[in-house]
């Protein structure tokens, strides 16, 4: 039996929560290989260090062919026996089984894509074309199957697509989606489910779509293609990709002011150590995208974030490293996975869950316009003006509206993203409800801060955690810490 509760969309219909009404913080780590390139062992201690890091779900594939075209487990169990959906190896989905239940011990969730879309298009990222593995004929039956095998594991949330959109190159492969959606929704429920008909039970088998970046239009939301017809489709997942001028506030804008509401993440941002270039190869994408696209996202109303890196989605070994930065063991410690750390306690400090975007509360908005980037400002408000945060992906000054706030003084905190650290005491001053500038510690490239204004009457501790104190508790030998963080003390 699961440990962990079921998920289910909230009452506003901007966040997940579980049965009992608890509010869930999606914070994933992107991690679409390990069943098939991680022995036992190694997926524990992946396991558990990013449990260390305050994530709460590994996104994950059941059938994956871009880094092993056949398939198979790191016992070189094949997952099909002729390349046939039909013909399934059950050792191969043993060892995805166990990884499910091991997650669950550890209180982590598994947002699962059943196939990745490659094997539905017959088309990898370079150019070559493959058979076809699953269509209009099959997509049901798969569905139901792997639907039915989890329908218990209350730690499954599913995820169809699998970098592709459902329009691929022209041709249109909703139908083979829609079958694959009621083939969980039937396994899961032992219901009759339509995709196109609102069924209560739909809910039992909560369901979302991961896209591509559309180079051709620069889109890459689940609702590019799809529309509230099929109900299906929980909540929105976007892909903002591994370019250097995505602004993924303003995608995230755009779906959160739909006329029917879904809760919305970014579930493919730029991954740490990414080339920028793609398919070049330098510059790697640093800690400071990372960060800019998580709080970005967040403060302009997404319900949680997903993060990447470079070589553990595709789980690289020290003998597949050449031309990475590092191996899937390395990649753990880096920046950005424990800035992750600094993300998870900063929301856990406030009721998170209870903001909104509130970019009309600063000035910087009415002239930064859609190209603005590096030095882009994103503000969220507590619905009821209790406290704002404000990220400045740069630092700088920025004069922000009081009136927003409802409190008759307020405190103040500059905390760093990059570290957990607030610079100086807290600061105070009269909610006199007019515009008022505030200047960051410092700015520049990788300076960025969030300012916290909160009314003084809640007596709230500073926001957050530093990062010190975590790799304190964790013990993480010195010699690791410098590493990742060099000079650190």
């Amino acid at each position: 039996m699961s440990k962990l509760e079921r998920l289910k969309i909230s009452d506003d219909k901007r966040h997940l929560v579980t049965m009992s009404g608890k509010p869930f913080f999606w914070l994933a780590d992107t991690d679409w290989t390990v069943p098939m390139r991680l022995k036992w062992d190694d997926a524990l201690y992946l396991m558990d260090k990013r449990v260390q890091q305050g994530f709460t779900v590994l996104q994950m594939v059941a059938l994956d062919p871009e880094m092993d075209y056949g398939m198979h487990n790191p016992c070189g169990e094949p997952a099909l026996f002729d390349y046939d959906l039909s013909k399934r190896n059950e050792k191969y989905f043993e060892y995805l089984d166990w990884i499910i239940e091991e997650a669950d011990k550890r209180g982590l969730y598994i947002c699962l894509l059943p196939i990745w879309g490659q094997l539905v298009v017959g088309e990898d990222w370079t150019g070559r074309t493959y058979e076809k593995t699953m269509t209009v004929d099959n997509a049901y039956a798969y569905g139901q199957w792997i639907g039915r095998r989890y329908k218990d594991r209350d730690n499954i949330v599913w995820c169809l697509g699998g970098d592709r959109q459902p329009i691929h190159k022209g041709v249109d492969y909703k139908a083979v989606w829609r079958l694959l959606a009621e083939g969980i929704g039937n396994g899961v429920t032992g219901k009759d489910l339509k995709w196109n008909v609102w069924d209560e039970d739909w809910s039992r088998a909560l369901m979302t779509y991961h896209t591509c970046y559309e180079m051709e239009t620069g889109k890459y939301s689940t609702m590019t293609y799809w529309d509230d017809a099929d109900v299906w489709i929980d909540f929105i997942m976007l892909q903002s990709g591994h370019g250097t001028t995505s602004q993924n506030y303003n995608q995230v804008k755009e779906d959160y002011n739909r006329a029917v509401t879904k809760p919305i993440f970014d579930g493919e941002p730029a991954y740490e150590q990414m080339p920028t270039g793609w398919p070049g190869d330098f510059p790697l994408h640093d800690a400071w995208m990372v960060r800019k696209r998580a709080y970005w996202s967040l403060f302009a109303g997404a319900f949680g974030h997903t993060y990447g890196h470079a070589s553990v989605w595709c789980t690289i070994s020290e003998k597949d490293k050449a031309g990475r930065p590092c191996t899937w063991y390395e990649a753990l410690d880096r920046p950005g996975a424990w800035q992750m750390r600094v993300l998870r306690d900063f929301v856990d400090s406030r009721p998170f869950d209870q903001v909104i975007p509130c970019q009309e509360m600063i000035a910087h908005s009415a002239h930064c316009g859609d190209g603005c980037l590096d030095d882009h400002r994103q503000a969220c408000v507590d619905k009821e003006g209790r406290f704002a945060f404000i990220y400045m992906s740069s630092g700088g000054n920025e004069s922000v509206d009081l009136s927003k706030l409802a409190g008759g003084q307020l405190k103040g905190w500059w905390f760093n993203p990059g570290n957990g650290e607030c610079s100086g005491e807290a600061f105070t001053l009269d909610n006199d409800r007019q515009w008022t500038s505030f200047t960051s510690p410092d700015c520049g490239d990788h300076n960025d801060w969030i300012l916290v204004l909160e009314d003084v009457a809640l007596n709230w501790s500073q926001p957050g955690r530093p990062l010190s104190q975590v790799l304190k508790e964790f013990e993480m030998p010195k010699a690791e810490v410098e590493k990742v963080f060099p000079g650190w003390e």
